[in-house]
């Protein structure tokens, strides 16, 4: 496998978000909106990003292919965002043009070189993988259902595509600095993920999440992640992703299990 191969998965990739049920008429009841509009709001703003350090630090690596890689990348993040913020302006809802959370993540991807950054990065595909989850079950929209589902497959492969990069990245590293830039990623998690819950908590139980249940959705995704380093020859890329919407019955009927297995 090469970045060539991830090019090519995200050139296949580039229509999957295009056939959704926009004429849907159902709009987020008062309880619903409550529940998830204000984190809605947050990861839409968190997909937004240019990701303009990120390209620079492309630029530098040296690793053929990686640039078109990123480049594609970065517009399939940047399409999440553009369906997550028609929908909400669907509903009557703003799109934020800032967070303080987004600016923090931002700064914090700034500070080192490409492998600070994807790390930074691998941390919020973590956290959305599992949000997007419980965002699946906390409102009856079909459309924001289908949507979720659509993100959870990119978010699948953005992990393993974060965790190809790192791989390369480590045989350029020594063994005790690379154990230790682990357990120093294993605290952004942890904090992050405390961070996460703090703030968007009404989500996650609207979505069937308690602290515990995220807690452990997230060692989950970490553990994965993790097997994927120490086993890059694991790592595989799927293939074109289906057009047609999935049927979704009742929100509380998915469990994580199953909406992880969809996303495969």
């Amino acid at each position: 496998m090469t970045f060539a191969d991830w090019t090519a998965y995200f050139r296949r990739n580039r229509t999957h978000l295009d056939a959704l049920s926009w004429d849907e008429a159902y709009r987020l009841s008062d309880h619903e909106r409550r529940a998830v509009v204000r984190s809605l709001q947050h990861f839409q703003r968190g997909e937004s990003s240019e990701g303009q350090h990120l390209y620079r630090r492309a630029q530098a690596s040296g690793h053929s292919g990686y640039l078109e890689a990123v480049r594609l990348f970065i517009a399939e993040e940047q399409n999440h965002a553009r369906v997550l913020g028609r929908f909400l302006q669907q509903q009557g809802l703003a799109c934020l043009r800032s967070t303080w959370i987004d600016r923090a993540f931002r700064r914090l991807r700034q500070w080192g070189g490409l492998e600070h950054t994807v790390r930074v990065l691998l941390t919020a595909e973590i956290i959305a993988a599992v949000y997007y989850q419980a965002l699946f079950r906390a409102t009856y929209s079909s459309l924001l259902q289908q949507i979720c589902l659509r993100i959870l497959r990119d978010e699948h492969m953005h992990l393993n595509f974060q965790c190809f990069t790192l791989a390369k990245e480590r045989a350029r590293s020594s063994g005790p600095g690379w154990w230790l830039r682990q357990q120093l990623h294993r605290g952004l998690l942890v904090g992050t993920a405390a961070l996460v819950w703090l703030s968007y908590n009404r989500t996650l139980w609207a979505g069937g999440m308690g602290p515990i249940g995220f807690a452990a959705e997230v060692a989950a995704q970490w553990d994965r992640v993790c097997a994927m380093l120490r086993h890059p020859h694991t790592i595989d890329i799927r293939g074109a992703q289906p057009a047609g919407s999935p049927t979704i019955g009742h929100p509380a009927a998915a469990s994580p299990t199953n909406l992880t297995a969809a996303a495969s």
